[in-house]
């Protein structure tokens, strides 16, 4: 099997760097990589020639949506059988494009193993990124965007949406929404994935998936059904403000839900602390609170179009 693995990139070029040397350490060979770059100003360009790889600047800026659409179209052009997707803040498992090929045999789309170092923001977002293995029967609708492979006749007959961000989501629910006959699966490829190592940068991470969800949800036509759920987890808590005994029993239900993920989370993360049991319940808040944002950028721009 021909495998293009798509590395998309900015302005990172030390994790750019760590991304391609455990590339270029994996068992499996009969690949490329292809580095999509949002116009970095860094030696990004440098580091990819130094491990012999492709690189090319995006044609057209603005969101990973456009850099998704190019690789699919770069990778139907030169004949590629499967893209892994993945982006420069990877570090992959020697036997993750090996692993990710194997169960490709029975499966059209398949989603790997994440693994989080372990600070308290691992903790809270953990759940975020191996969603599609915590959640039953998940992963045969979705799996994200930096840590899957996909094979390539998928899309002859649907492309992602040109969001800025979420256009993996948005994927998802073109495969929902159309109907097609794709087999998902799981592979047993394991590769560290990190998150912004601050709150104030998870804030922007999170607010730039808000607009993306949002835009995501419009190109695909699709109703922001999981949003409004997601929404509701901070919107009940007024509401349930006059009724004491009540929101005592949400605030233990929540606590109850945090805690449950915290362990189920736990393979997932290498130094994993017990004492962290609340840290879900602070990922899932941040996550509701910005959901609610991406519900006002979907009826904002719902109501622009009906003007």
């Amino acid at each position: 099997m021909k495998v293009l693995v798509v590395i998309l990139n900015k302005d990172n070029a030390e994790g750019l760097e760590r991304c391609l040397k455990s590339l270029k350490d994996q068992t499996y060979k009969n690949f490329d990589v292809l580095v999509l770059d949002g116009k970095s100003k860094d030696n990004s360009k440098e580091i990819a020639e130094k491990y012999g790889v492709m690189f090319k600047v995006q044609n057209r800026l603005g969101g990973t949506g456009f850099a998704r659409v190019e690789g699919c179209e770069f990778a139907l052009k030169r004949g590629y059988d499967a893209v892994i997707w993945g982006d420069s803040e990877n570090v992959y498992d020697k036997r993750y494009i090996e692993e990710m090929v194997k169960a490709l045999k029975n499966y059209d789309i398949v989603g790997g193993v994440p693994i989080l170092e372990g600070s308290f923001l691992d903790h809270a977002f953990a759940w975020y990124h191996a969603i599609h293995l915590i959640v039953p029967k998940l992963y045969r609708r979705h799996a994200p965007g930096n840590n899957k492979a996909e094979k390539t006749w998928i899309y002859r007959e649907i492309m992602y949406p040109t969001s800025v961000r979420a256009e993996d989501y948005g994927f998802s629910l073109l495969l929902l929404k159309n109907g097609l006959n794709v087999k998902c699966g799981l592979a047993n490829a394991k590769v560290v994935v990190s998150l912004p190592r601050n709150l104030k940068d998870v804030l922007a991470w999170q607010s730039a998936r808000a607009k993306g969800v949002a835009q995501a949800l419009k190109m695909v036509g699709f109703k922001p059904y999981d949003v409004l759920a997601w929404s509701l987890l901070i919107f009940m808590i007024p509401l349930l403000a006059f009724n004491l005994e009540a929101l005592i029993i949400y605030a233990l239900i929540l606590l109850a839900s945090s805690i449950a993920i915290h362990f189920k989370s736990k393979r997932f993360i290498r130094r994993f602390r017990w004492f962290y049991f609340i840290a879900p319940l602070i990922g899932f808040a941040i996550h509701s609170i910005y959901s609610i944002k991406a519900l006002i950028h979907y009826m904002r721009w719902s109501n622009e179009r009906l003007d």
